[in-house]
């Protein structure tokens, strides 16, 4: 009996796996991405994100402020830049980088974060007004790269208001899909 659960068990989560591999692939062929290279777990994340609900991101933001004024501690943007939690970078110069989020809210979705730590655009100071400007150039260029031809979304969330659940300044940048206004 026991083998035989495990086994219906088992079966039903290779089906489910099935199924949202073949609903990304039936999304993927009914819309823009036609052209692009499918990279169906990067879809199905997209997916999945979609049964979360705007009061968790509001929730995530305001443990984000309060870990960040009480910690001190590297924000995870920062080991990312020092090399001790991997990412998938996409661009890296002297100044900034950019690498694929992992909680991907459209086909393509990246962040551009300088490497100076800034902890909200609120931060940014006059000096910072060049670096301010390369973020969003390479946002515009790894865009090209990223093949975001029909357009793409840009944002900053700042503060807890802003739904900012990283404490260290970063653009998102979504394309590879329409967006709908207003955001949320």
């Amino acid at each position: 009996m026991g083998t035989e659960v495990h086994y219906y068990s088992h079966a039903v989560k290779e089906a489910s796996k099935m199924l949202i591999g073949l609903i990304a692939k039936r999304l993927v062929m009914n819309s823009a991405f036609i052209s692009r290279s499918l990279n169906t777990s990067r879809l199905q994340a997209v997916v999945r994100r979609s049964h979360s609900t705007d009061i968790d991101e509001v929730a995530n933001a305001a443990r984000a402020a309060k870990k960040h004024a009480a910690s001190g501690q590297p924000t995870i943007f920062a080991k990312i830049l020092d090399g001790t939690i991997p990412a998938d970078i996409i661009y890296d110069d002297d100044k900034c980088i950019a690498f694929n989020d992992i909680n991907p809210q459209a086909h393509v979705h990246f962040l551009v974060i300088p490497r100076k730590f800034i902890a909200t655009l609120e931060q940014a100071d006059d000096s910072d007004q060049d670096l301010l400007g390369h973020l969003l150039l390479v946002a515009q260029k790894v865009a090209a790269q990223q093949g975001l031809k029909e357009g793409y979304r840009v944002v900053i969330n700042n503060g807890v208001q802003g739904a900012q659940s990283v404490y260290h300044l970063h653009v998102h940048v979504m394309g590879g899909r329409q967006m709908t206004w207003p955001p949320g």
